[in-house]
């Protein structure tokens, strides 16, 4: 079976030296490799589309080190929170804000965010930014009705998913809020997670454009922008292929090809907002092994837990393992934290290296949704983020929680 080099790549010598200076477990990022990634994608499509703009999705990894990296690839910023806002506004970045049921203090920091566009989930919310201050220029988010073969967890379109404006609400929510002083639109998609599939964004792209052409012919609303959302996904496992992203903004070129055609389009402008695609292979959460059990089956402990990487207890996610060692037996192990829940399996039924106390154990794809989707379940404090820079230099970009951080905003 032919593995892929992008799941099972480790910057070795960076991990060791890290483990040298540092304390396990740890994240470390490859500033190197979030470079590459963000000009491979950012290329990928400025070959079709000139004037090409991506948005980083902070959710993916907010650190502000890791987005200053990227902000100086030229890209922008897709936020979905007031943190998010926040952090983007302190870096001097623009963007995108697309919430969703948010509140009134949300709403105003993204209306009084420089060069950030707001990007609507539902046409109810125009009564209170028009209360607030009509911006002149507004965008909508789509539910095109299309589900991405995906995770059902990770479905953002189709008739059980919680975003977006339906179709059939399109033209009056654009017309709305062109009679409250909007001037200039955009039009907005997220229609999955994680997607391997290269046709799937053909699809949606296609369908997005077909709204863009009805709305035109309805209501004469001329769409400037549109951002096809995120979704591009990365392999987790070995035996999984990468997607072809070359592929795909030239299927992208196509169906605006066709659909500005066929609606007499004024072609609009493309943006589309990857996430853990510049991130997650450029991330590893690195931890030791500290207990050895063996049970009904062998149970490897670590010093990390799924409060770091919440992913396998969340959706059953895979991570690829790498026990640093150098012997040649091999035996099936489960990676497991130390909270008490049994879902606390980093790794499960894995062909691993035969493990001893002290070793390093490495999870890949911890670059993006890992540290951002961490927690504090049962007292479990987060652990340090690392850069490794180039020339192999490394720069602390997050310190370790204290049990003391924990209870420092409590009143006894």
């Amino acid at each position: 079976m032919k593995t892929n080099p992008e799941v099972i790549y480790l910057p070795i010598t960076g991990i060791k030296k890290a483990c040298r200076l540092f304390s396990t477990p740890f994240f470390l990022y490859s500033e190197k490799k979030i470079r590459e990634n963000c000009r491979f994608f950012f290329n990928s499509f400025k070959q079709y589309f000139p004037d090409f703009r991506p948005l980083f999705a902070v959710k993916a990894n907010p650190n502000p080190a890791i987005l200053r990296i990227i902000q100086q690839e030229g890209f922008g910023f897709d936020c979905s929170s007031e943190s998010e806002l926040w952090i983007v506004k302190k870096i001097k970045g623009h963007g995108m804000h697309t919430g969703n049921y948010i509140v009134e203090s949300e709403l105003r920091r993204a209306l009084t965010t420089p060069n950030v566009v707001l990007n609507l989930d539902d046409e109810s919310m125009l009564t209170k930014v028009g209360q607030l201050g009509m911006p002149k220029t507004l965008s909508f988010r789509i539910n095109p009705g299309i589900v991405a073969v995906t995770m059902k967890s990770l479905q953002t379109a189709g008739p059980n998913a919680k975003f977006g404006v339906p179709i059939e609400r399109v033209v009056a929510s654009y017309q709305k809020a062109k009679q409250m002083g909007v001037e200039t639109f955009g039009i907005h998609m997220m229609a999955g997670s994680n997607i391997l599939d290269e046709k799937h964004f053909y699809g949606i792209t296609s369908k997005l454009l077909e709204i863009v052409g009805i709305l035109k012919k309805r209501t004469g609303i001329q769409i400037d922008f549109l951002n096809i959302g995120g979704g591009f996904g990365v392999p987790y496992q070995p035996s999984e292929r990468s997607l072809d992203l070359n592929l795909v903004a030239k299927s992208v070129r196509k169906a605006f090809d066709e659909q500005c055609h066929r609606f007499s389009l004024k072609e609009p402008q493309l943006f589309a907002e990857p996430g853990r695609y510049i991130t997650a292979n450029a991330g590893w959460l690195v931890s030791q092994a500290v207990v050895i059990k063996n049970s009904h089956k062998k149970f490897i402990g670590i010093d990390a837990s799924s409060n770091d990487l919440p992913r396998p207890s969340i959706y059953g996610a895979y991570h690829h393992a790498t026990v640093l060692n150098k012997t040649s037996k091999r035996e099936n192990v489960t990676i497991v934290g130390s909270i008490c829940e049994n879902n606390d399996q980093l790794a499960t039924d894995r062909l691993l290296p035969k493990c001893e106390i002290g070793d390093i154990i490495v999870l890949h794809n911890a670059g993006g949704h890992a540290y951002a989707m961490g927690h504090n379940y049962n007292g479990k404090t987060r652990h340090a983020e690392y850069l490794l820079m180039n020339k192999s230099n490394l720069k602390c970009i997050r310190r370790a929680e204290t049990i003391a951080d924990l209870f420092k905003r409590c009143n006894e």
